[in-house]
This record gives C-alpha cells, structure tokens and sequence, in this order.
C-alpha cells in the first residue's frame, strides 16, 4: 500500500504538520561514538584528529557560539558528528577559518538555530547536517562544496533563501525536504544529478527550472510541490525517476529542452521510449477529455495521479499495460472502457476514483494488483474476463474502514451491494467431462497396448501362454468337482 501512504500524506498533510517533526534515523541517533583522546577548554570538548582537533560537543545551554580558529595551539578542523545535536537555545553560530569538514547531524535538533557562517575551506558536509533546525531562514554554502548531502536541511521550515556554490555536481536524498518556505533555488550549471524527495513539499517553489546538465533525478523529487505550474525535462538528461512530479496539481505542461534524446513532449504530455510509454500527464491540466494516441503500450506509475479534472479517457487500441497508481484519486472520472490488448492492471491503478460508476474490462486482461479499484465508491458492480488469472488484495469493491492495524493503516472493508461477477471461477460441469475423457482415453491406451503386445509374440510365446491357460482351466476343473463331491455320513446317520 505504498502508494496509498504516499497520497494519503499529500492530501491530508500528515508529513508537514506545523509544530511537530519525525527527524531522520541518522539525526536521532547521532551521537559521539567515544571520548577517546578528547579535552574540555571552556564550554567546548575537543578531540584530537589528523591535522588538529575536531569540536566534540558544545555546552547544551549555549546562545551563540563563536567558535576561535585555534584552541591549545591546535588548529580546529573538524565539527565532529552530533557536536552541536540538541542545542535547543543556540540561535546563532561563527565556525573558526580552518573548519574543513562539518560532521553527520551535527546541528541536528538545534530548534531555536537562525544562522550558520561557514567558511569558505569547508569542503564537506555530513548527512542530516542541519535538520530540524526549524528557525534558520538563509543558509550560504561555502565555495568548496561539490555535494550536498543527504537530508541537509531536511524540514528546516522556515528556511527560505539558500545559496548553493557553483561547483555543486550532485544534491543528495531528501536534502531540502518539506522546507515549505523555500522559493525557486538557483541551481548551477555542472549540476548533474538530483537524489529522491530533495524538494518534495517545498509548497513555495513556484518554478522547477533545472540546468541543461543534469542527468538524472530521483523519484518524487518535487513531490507534493503544489505550486510548480510546469516543466522544461534538461537537455542532457537520461534518467528521470518515477512519480518526480506527483502531487503537482498546479502543473499544467511538460516540455523537452532540444537536443534530448530519451523524452519527448506532446501537447504537454510526457512520454518516453519513442512514444511507447506515456511517462507523465500534467495535473494541473484543465481539460476534461484526453485521448491516448495510439501506439503508446505502457501507462507508467502514476502517470495520471490526481488529474482531478479529467472526466473521460479514450485508451489507445496498443496498450498492454496501466502502471501502478496510474489514475490514483483521478476522482471526477465516471467511465472506463479498456482497450482488448490490454494484459495487466498494477496496483492501485485506479484507486480512490470516486465518480468511477462503470468499467469495461477487456478479455485480453490477464491480471489486476492489490488495490486496483479500491475505494472506487460509486462502482457497484464490476464483470472480470475468465482469462484473467490473477486477482490482487482488495482489487475490487473496499475502501478504508473505521478501524486500522498495527501500522496505522486503515482496514478495508467492504463496499455495500456491491458484485463481483465472472472471473477465474471453475467450471465444474466442463471439468467432469475433461475427467471423464482422460479416464476414456487411459482405457483405450491400455487396450491397444495389451492388442499390440500379443500380435508381437512368436509362435514360441504363444504355445506357452496357451499351455498355462489350459493348466489354470485344468486345475480350475478340479476344483470345482471336489466341491460337488457328495459328502461322507457317518454310522450315527444312516443310524
């Protein structure tokens, strides 16, 4: 139910909940792994480190911090993991010139943190760095930077302006999730690739612009960003991960930059392997009808996630297969009828479309997953081909109940009067008859096998066959006269 999760967040919030935060298992767990080789100077501890000394940890109840370049004639190079993690007064941080790492989670939980000065010899940056640190609105990255890492800033809300180094190649997972106040990032030209969730429910970035140099980005990258209104795909890019725009119901077209060889766009719709599979429709799109040109094969997962305007779709006569969440929560369409050809229906392909009142599925159809209609309220009653041979969980006819499991999922249960009709039920009357005639078919077999068996034999095998039938009928003979032999009376009898 992944993709069930992953719309119930968006629709509902439940990722971004003012005041409350689930931090990444790395900042919650961050801590010094030893006090080895490590010594107190005011409210700071150090630990010895090549070069110098790293920052150990800070005295939790510090304000601000301006850390010195030296300390006991060593140069202080290092912030080590966790240094200032749960620091939950210090608003204000200088780091010393030499810095040149700052470790994993190392202002991690530091609530009440406005502003970080890094300096320029800085080259490296833990994950999870600066998560949590909700207060903090502008973030200046030191030159040296070639990546951002994993989870950087993840949930920093009030974050707003970040200045990103022109060298930065790579922007890692979750870097600048649910950062809601960020607007419109410049991303430098070199860029080349763009980790999972790095801007998902960034709800104020208005314009997805990428450099013509990226390559790759990850899945739901601007997930939930319901302000981006459309998209350029870069000219170099060859990969670009699934469901990268779900939840942008603002998005009203997709282009291609010139030049790239793996994407296309058409009327604002995105399709890839030469037009065989429709990557992505725009959710923002006013239109109410759309048809499917022909010669698309594949609808990918959630190609259509929450396209809420769409009433009617007309499938092209090539499609074989509707991916998962495909038209998940498409919730004003009432109509289905699905091209012969078609062979599969992934998971939740068309859950939560409540206006759903009738679907033609194809006999072509050879399996449906988990969740397919689920939660299609409207729909009463579905005919399943009998060639279709796989039936998921909950494919047809549930919806959330008012109870859930360990996981906090809702139970599903059952739609009222709905049915279910045909499917991949046995046919008892014409499994009998295929019984029946195997049976027949055995006999005949062993019949012609006793037949040609005989017509085989020589002379020789049949004088013997011959002569031991004839001491069985002998011996049988006997038998039989001793049984109607009268039997002896005794002298009492005749008596």
């Amino acid at each position: 139910m992944e993709l069930r999760k992953i719309a119930a967040a968006l629709l509902t919030g439940a990722l971004l909940v003012q005041g409350a935060v689930l931090l990444p298992a790395a900042a919650e767990e961050a801590q010094p792994a030893t006090e080895s080789d490590t010594y107190a100077d005011g409210m700071f501890t150090f630990q010895y480190v090549d070069g110098g000394v790293a920052l150990y940890s800070v005295d939790s109840s510090a304000l601000a911090v301006k850390l010195p370049d030296e300390t006991d004639g060593q140069r202080i190079v290092a912030i080590a993991d966790g240094a200032f993690y749960g620091c939950a007064s210090l608003e204000n941080v200088t780091l010393g010139k030499y810095v040149r790492s700052i470790g994993q989670s190392a202002f991690a939980g530091c609530d009440a943190l406005k502003s970080v000065t890094i300096p320029d010899s800085v080259t490296e940056i833990g994950a999870n760095a600066f998560s949590g640190c909700f207060e903090m609105t502008k973030l200046t990255l030191p030159e040296g930077l070639t990546v951002i890492p994993e989870g950087m800033c993840y949930y920093c809300t009030m974050l707003s302006e970040v200045d990103i180094p022109a060298g930065v190649t790579e922007i890692g997972t979750e870097a600048f999730y649910g950062c809601t106040q960020l607007a419109d990032p410049t991303l430098p030209e070199g860029l080349k690739s763009i980790g999972s969730y790095a801007f998902a429910f960034c709800t104020n970035i208005s314009e997805a612009q990428l450099p013509s140099s990226v390559e790759s980005i990850g899945s739901a990258v601007y997930c939930g960003c319901d302000g981006i209104t459309s998209f350029t795909v870069p000219a170099d890019m060859t990969d670009m991960g699934t469901m990268s725009f779900m939840g942008c119901t603002a998005l009203a077209a997709y282009d291609v930059e010139p030049g790239n060889t793996v994407y296309s766009a058409a009327d604002g719709v995105l399709y890839k392997d030469e037009g065989k599979t429709l990557l992505a429709y725009p959710a923002g799109r006013p239109d109410e009808q759309f048809t499917i040109p022909e010669g698309v094969e594949l609808i990918y997962d959630a190609a259509f996630f929450y396209a809420s305007n769409l009433k009617e779709i007309v499938f092209p006569s090539t499609l074989k297969n509707i991916g998962a969440g495909a038209f998940e929560y498409c919730t004003s369409l009432k109509k289905l009828e699905l091209p012969e050809g078609l062979e599969s229906i992934y998971e939740n392909g068309f859950a939560d479309c409540t206006s759903l009142t009738s679907v033609r599925l194809p006999d072509s159809l050879q399996g449906v997953g988990n969740y397919a209609f689920y939660a299609c309220t409207s729909l009463k009653s579905i005919t399943v081909p009998k060639n279709c041979k796989t039936i998921g969980d909950y494919a047809f006819g549930y919806t959330d109940g008012d109870q859930v499991d360990d996981q906090g999922t809702p139970v599903p249960v059952k739609i009222e009067g709905f049915i279910q009709k045909g499917g991949t039920s046995i046919d008892y009357g014409k499994l009998l008859l295929v019984v029946v005639g195997v049976a027949a078919a055995v006999v005949i077999i062993v019949l012609l096998v006793r037949v040609i068996k005989k017509n085989q034999m020589t002379d020789e095998e049949r004088d013997a066959i011959k002569e031991i039938e004839e001491d069985d009928y002998e011996e049988i003979t006997d038998e039989q006269s001793d049984d109607d032999a009268p039997a002896e009376t005794s002298d009492d009898s005749e008596a």
